[in-house]
């Protein structure tokens, strides 16, 4: 029997960058789920981590998030 998870990413203001995310369980090492932006409504399915990751990341960018108080690091020199 499969079960789903849900993991709730968010601070409960429906702010911009507050996400709900269903995992299915998969034998082997796969992700696949659908995540919903909670103040849009809006839902995609993905099939991997890496596509959801850039699904987070375009609706961020289209929100306007992050805030210009925002830090964002990377693996630079």
């Amino acid at each position: 029997m499969k079960r789903n998870k849900t993991y709730n990413i968010c601070n409960m203001g429906g702010s911009s960058s507050d996400f709900v995310i269903r995992l299915e369980n998969n034998e082997g090492p796969s992700l696949r789920g659908k995540i919903e932006h909670v103040k849009t409504g809006q839902v995609q399915y993905f099939e991997d981590y890496l596509e959801l990751l850039m699904l987070m990341q375009e609706k961020l960018d289209e929100q306007g998030y992050p805030q210009s108080d925002t830090e964002l690091r990377t693996f630079g020199d």
